[in-house]
């Protein structure tokens, strides 16, 4: 019993050493900055923003080699006593995290360390702290070379940060990292610009539905060229997002002068399309920018940019145009229902038009005038079978089956036992 409790207040020894290894050089600082004959040197704010940094560095410190295996995890931290463990998907990958008295640990499924996330310093907020004191250095004149050295060093820090945060969930605390770790490249002693980073912070705010800063960061990235034309679409999306019909108005004018500059990029081609289709527009305005997209996407195998066109030529009443489009998007995507279910229902609403047309003629030309019809209703269920086929979940292909074969119910045992089967499976989905 003696034993245990004494290692019992061994390990409290340790543990309260290692909460309080900065306490006196965090009271030393802060004494510091307000001691009149030290807060006006640049060096007493040097000293503390590198003393911040080393605060928050502390708990992962010894998580810094690549490739760190799980089941290293203990020797690397001494026997840092584990308080949980819990299973999180990030971006569509598991992760296992191991919490710690001031970090979380985030292990892949190929039990390697990927990311850590500091929880807990010694001190609130170091980070923004070491900012704060970095600044205030060269304010006062301090050494630029050794101020642009901690700010690199201090990018570095807050980006880690974010991704930490990102991983947590707190998308908030993510964007206010990353913007930190922008202010800190891009300032004039250190001169970079992380157009990557500013993308996140767009990227990020659409994900917190912050679509002011969305564009905002976009549009920073654009200027810098960064994804060329394509970070136009992503402009385009995030003043769409916020909602009002100005907004509309402005983002299509955005996605037009876009075009213009850069009339092969299919992002934008593409985002353009939908805008129009979005908002009602004559479909005989679409289709010119339709086949550029489609010539942009050459080899890329994009059957949408088809099928897509198809329909636009069914409202405009084209059905020949409509079939070759149905007809292209299935040559590159032959798994594509829709564009089966779409070739289909063109060929049935096709046959209902001149079935119905049939009843104003006169009754020599009647009987021709059915049959041609049902030419065009049996021209039908090849494609419809297909779509069925492909996605047998979904009641409206089962549905136009059904309608097919009710028509030709009377003609064969087979067409019955079809209209029967397919009658029965709709009643399934129902």
């Amino acid at each position: 019993m003696k034993k245990i409790l004494t290692a019992i207040l061994l390990f409290a020894s340790i543990h309260i050493g290692y909460t309080q290894q900065f306490a006196k050089s965090i009271s030393k600082s802060n004494e510091d900055i307000v001691n009149p004959k030290k807060k006006d040197n640049p060096k007493t704010w040097i000293d503390r923003a590198e003393l911040m940094r080393k605060i928050y560095a502390e708990p992962t410190s010894k998580l810094l080699d690549a490739g760190l295996k799980e089941d290293l995890l203990q020797v690397s931290l001494r026997g840092e006593q584990q308080l949980s463990t819990k299973n999180v998907v990030v971006d569509d990958k598991e992760y296992k995290v191991i919490e710690y008295a001031n970090k979380e640990v985030y292990v892949n499924s190929e039990g390697y360390v990927e990311v850590t996330r500091t929880t807990k310093t010694e001190i609130d907020n170091p980070l923004d702290k070491a900012l704060e004191a970095y600044l205030k250095a060269m304010e006062l004149g301090g050494d630029a070379k050794k101020i642009g050295e901690g700010l690199d060093a201090l990018n570095k820090a807050f980006t880690n940060c974010a991704f930490g945060e990102y991983y947590a969930g707190n998308h908030s605390a993510t964007i206010d990292a990353f913007k930190k770790a922008v202010q800190c490249s891009s300032h004039p002693t250190v001169g970079r610009i992380d157009t990557g980073i500013i993308y996140n912070i767009g990227f990020m705010a659409m994900k917190n539905h912050d679509y002011k800063t969305a564009e905002e960061y976009y549009k920073k990235a654009a200027e810098y060229n960064y994804q060329e034309g394509d970070i136009h679409a992503s402009i385009y999306n995030a003043i769409r997002s916020q909602g009002t019909k100005d907004d509309t108005i402005r983002a299509g004018k955005l996605l037009n002068e876009a075009y213009k500059k850069y009339p092969e990029n299919l992002n934008i081609l593409a985002t353009l399309v939908n805008h129009y289709l979005g908002t009602g527009e004559d479909p005989k305005i679409i289709i010119p920018i339709l086949k550029d997209a489609q010539a942009a996407a050459e080899g890329q195998q994009n059957a949408s940019l088809f099928y897509v066109e198809g329909n636009l030529h069914v409202q405009l009443k084209d059905e020949e145009s409509a079939i070759q489009a149905y007809g292209k998007a299935i040559e590159i995507d032959p798994a594509n229902a829709n564009a089966y279910y779409m070739l289909g229902t063109l060929y049935y609403n096709r046959g209902v038009n001149m079935f119905n047309a049939a009843g104003d003629k006169p009754v020599a030309e009647y009987d021709k005038a059915v049959e041609e019809a049902n030419v065009e209703f049996k021209k039908s269920i090849e494609p419809l079978e297909k779509a069925f086929e492909i996605n047998p979940k979904e009641r409206a292909f089962a549905d136009a089956l059904r309608s097919v074969y009710f028509r030709f119910r009377a003609d064969s045992p087979e067409m019955k036992t079809k209209y029967e089967q397919y009658k029965k499976i709709c009643d399934e989905l129902e």
